[in-house]
């Protein structure tokens, strides 16, 4: 697998979500994801978060609340959004 640049995944998250994406640390995220995708039970997890439903991503974000990570229900949406470019480019 070639490494995705920066530009390129700023480039889909943009249009995407139809504004300009320019989040540094989500693309740290996104290298992690890719180099800890040879581990099944993440890749799993991974696969989990990506096929929530609407009522189960509100639930997830409140985990992520009572763990101290506030997040919008935007920046979840954009986090798995995240995810399903990480595992596009898997091999």
């Amino acid at each position: 697998m070639s490494k995705i640049t920066k530009k390129d995944f700023f480039d889909y998250m943009s249009e995407l979500y139809h504004e300009k994406y320019n989040d540094a640390n989500a693309y740290k995220i996104l290298l992690d994801i890719i180099e800890r995708a040879s581990d099944e039970k993440f890749l799993v997890e991974l696969i989990e978060i990506t096929t929530m439903t609407k009522k189960q991503r509100l639930k997830y974000r409140y985990e992520l609340a009572v763990q101290g990570k506030e997040f919008t229900p935007r920046q979840v949406d954009q986090y798995i959004s995240l995810i399903e470019y990480a595992l596009e480019h898997l091999e």
